[in-house]
């Protein structure tokens, strides 16, 4: 029986995936030190969170079915402590919540929730929509967003990024002591941070030395977020299956080619939006200071900061660098094809047979 089970619930984009991949690049050395891992078909927890909150998630919620079952009871048998990681446990409604909890019934449960200041975490989601066929522009993204509740919503950003809402959610019935708020260093601080701060949560030493994790999910910038959303556009009514649209457009052109560009516009708010995220932000600050729950970082990593250089509008980059970035992406793909195929010749050359009479 697992002494604590430490579940991870988000908040999407705020070093989860390098988290995760740390935990997972590490699996045996934290086991010597007295933490689980779950392993899992896949490497992650994914299918077990989309199980547990019940998405369908473009077609894989079937195959997934009876994984979060399976997670918690491998978290239950760790001899020592055990994790669970993935950001979209943070949608989890109140009755998954009280699921969760019953399937881990007998361990200690925290509540780990690492969060990032809005003014990156904006932008950053609404370039995750449009990683996942999204086709608003950011101008209406950010307008929902701002008209939306953000307590009890069924708007996906607040569901998982609403601080407040969240904790509530997942830290119902635990005393405050078993709620861990990571906050996410500032931009330009080095990775290892954000995971010596996890690391202390789980009881694991910081200054262990581990494998770092390499796997990331970087941002697309202002340039290639466009592209992609045209791009969707372009493919709404077409019959492109899930799995192939999350190789090619996702895996290769968003991960692969259009964040890795070093020519990348940085998406950022517009001043006029820039006094909500400092109200929002004070309110989940004080909430914090109120609340009793234990904080690992500081909460001034939740305040933006906003760049002294003019605004430019995410939705209007030059069609010049979209253009550009579009011949760049499509040379890679047709470059990245031609090297799948080598040995699959497109076309064989048969010679014509030639038709004698008598």
């Amino acid at each position: 029986m697992a002494g604590r089970v430490f579940l991870h619930v988000g908040a999407p984009k705020t070093g989860t995936t390098y988290l995760q991949d740390t935990l997972a690049a590490n699996r045996d050395l934290l086991a010597d030190h007295g933490l689980t891992y779950p392993p899992t078909k896949s490497g992650s927890h994914f299918e077990a969170a989309i199980d547990l909150i019940d998405h369908r998630w473009g077609g894989a919620l079937d195959a997934a079915r009876g994984d979060w079952a399976a997670v918690a009871s491998a978290a239950l048998k760790a001899t020592d402590d055990a994790v669970i990681s993935h950001e979209v446990l943070a949608a989890a409604t109140g009755h998954q919540v009280r699921r969760a909890h019953a399937a881990l019934e007998g361990a200690e449960v925290h509540i780990i929730y690492t969060a990032r200041d809005l003014g990156r975490q904006i932008p950053a989601e609404w370039q995750e929509t449009v990683k996942h066929r999204g086709r608003r522009r950011f101008g209406g993204f950010l307008n929902h967003l701002m008209d939306s509740p953000r307590t009890g919503s069924k708007q996906w950003f607040w569901r998982v990024q609403g601080l407040p809402d969240v904790l509530t959610r997942w830290g119902n019935g635990l005393p405050p002591d078993r709620i861990h708020l990571v906050t996410v260093p500032p931009a330009g601080t080095d990775s290892g941070v954000l995971w010596q701060r996890f690391a202390s949560v789980l009881g694991i030493d910081p200054a262990l030395a581990v494998e770092r994790g390499v796997r990331s999910n970087p941002s697309m910038g202002a340039v290639g977020t466009t592209l992609v959303r045209k791009l969707n556009v372009e493919l709404k009514g077409r019959a492109i299956s899930q799995p192939v649209y999350a190789e090619l457009v996702r895996g290769l052109l968003a991960h692969q080619m259009l964040a890795a560009r070093p020519d990348k516009v940085r998406a950022e708010l517009p001043p006029s939006s820039r006094p909500f995220v400092e109200e929002v932000t004070a309110e989940w600050v004080d909430w914090v200071e109120g609340s009793g729950i234990e904080v690992v970082g500081d909460l001034d990593d939740l305040q933006s900061s906003w760049s002294p250089e003019p605004w430019r509008n995410p939705d209007t980059p030059r069609p010049r660098l979209v253009a550009d970035a579009a011949v760049a992406a499509l040379a890679e793909m047709v470059a990245a094809e031609a090297e799948r195929r080598r040995e699959e010749p497109l076309f064989s050359f048969r010679p014509r047979r030639r038709r004698f009479g008598r």
